[in-house]
């Protein structure tokens, strides 16, 4: 039987432990933190990532709530500039939940496949290969532990300590913050959809995640200027909501240019951020990486050697990831624009029907992978 270490206990992470298993691997989840703290707020979840989750038996519809569309307006009035459908061309759906729900659900499926291992508290401190595979070096709460595997799968995130002992350039900043908060049930809930408010440098996301009404709301700054500051006098209907919001915690967005794999030809591979940190400009950080963690154990196991399944990884995800990554620099780009440009934005995307707008992103969220592995846009 094949075995793996996967450093990082994440979404990325628990989701390729899962999709591993499920292919005949024993694997190993090394997590540093020495527990599980439910980190971070709302996470939304497109119909390319919960095919994933469900070919693999996560059960995600237990948790959470749906939505059927992203409504824009303009952030100082409030306006509705367009309605974005948000499911796929065959009707899946689109969730948004809790990380924290997300991160549930995930360790519940860990924890019901054979043949996963979950360990915490251990930092990866070193690593090397040869021919019977990668050797790696832990910090644990007793001491340095050795190990060996067929396989290494660094889903440690943007500050990967797999890609900064391969040698890859630490992550740089995008130029932006992220502010989170949490609202409670008695904020007026609005229409059942999420909602963004476009602002000249920033824009405020809004959602709720989960049937009791509470609200999730990330407001996109620019680092210089890291606070709520002009969105306060944005809209009022959006002023109240932040009014009665609890801070969650301020995230530098970061990225690094995407690598998938050891430079050297050892069996080690990158996945979700710690392959390519990914902006939030088109809420597909989690579903990417859920990607990842699908097409990554189904090129590792469908025969040859590991070294040969990561190649075909590289390949299949290189041309997916850049386009995900260009249509993230589009939304940059056009959420931004300062007046008069952003009023030519708006009457190009109010003339336009639904339908329309829902073909544009058909390429992103129609995707489902073949039980091979093979990347389909249906």
């Amino acid at each position: 039987m094949p075995d793996a270490i996967v450093t990082g206990a994440g979404i990325a992470g628990l989701t390729t432990a899962i999709a591993l298993a499920q292919k005949g691997w024993r694997v190993r989840v090394r997590e540093r933190a020495a527990r599980l703290e439910p980190v971070g707020a709302g996470i939304q979840l497109s119909p390319n990532a919960l095919d994933v989750l469900h070919r693999l038996g996560v059960p995600i519809d237990q948790v959470g709530i749906a939505a059927d569309s992203v409504v824009l307006r303009d952030g100082p009035s409030g306006r509705r500039i367009a309605t974005v459908p948000v499911s796929s061309s065959d009707g899946r759906g689109y969730r948004v939940l809790h990380r924290a729900d997300l991160q549930r659900v995930l360790l519940e499926t860990v924890s019901g496949t054979s043949g996963v291992d979950l360990y915490l508290g251990d930092t990866l401190v070193d690593l090397d290969a040869d021919e019977g595979g990668v050797r790696t070096a832990f910090e644990t709460r007793q001491g340095t532990t050795q190990d060996r595997s067929d396989l290494l799968v660094a889903a440690d995130g943007v500050h990967s300590a797999a890609a900064r002992l391969l040698g890859f350039p630490a992550p740089v900043a995008s130029g932006a913050t992220a502010l989170r908060f949490i609202a409670g049930s008695n904020v007026p809930s609005g229409p059942a959809a999420i909602e963004a408010w476009l602002g000249h440098r920033r824009h405020v996301v809004r959602y709720r995640i989960d049937a009791a009404g509470t609200q999730n709301l990330v407001v996109i700054v620019p680092d210089g200027d890291p606070s709520v500051g002009p969105v306060v006098t944005w809209d009022p209907a959006l002023a109240a909501i932040l009014a009665a919001a609890e801070p969650v915690g301020s995230w530098p967005l970061l990225t690094v240019e995407p690598r998938w794999r050891a430079e050297t030809g050892w069996p080690i591979a990158l996945i979700g951020d710690a392959a390519h940190a990914m902006l939030p400009y088109a809420a597909q950080g989690a579903a990417i990486a859920i990607e990842d963690a699908f097409v990554l154990a189904s090129c590792v196991s469908g025969g040859g050697s590991p070294a040969d399944g990561l190649r075909r990884f590289e390949a299949l995800r290189t041309p997916r990831v850049k386009s995900v990554l260009d249509r993230v620099a589009f939304h940059k780009r056009v959420y931004h624009l300062p007046r008069p440009l952003s009023f030519a934005r708006d009457l190009a995307l109010a003339v336009r029907s639904p339908t329309s707008l829902r073909r544009d992103l058909a390429w992103l969220y129609d995707w489902r992978a073949s039980a091979g592995g093979d990347d389909s846009t249906n």
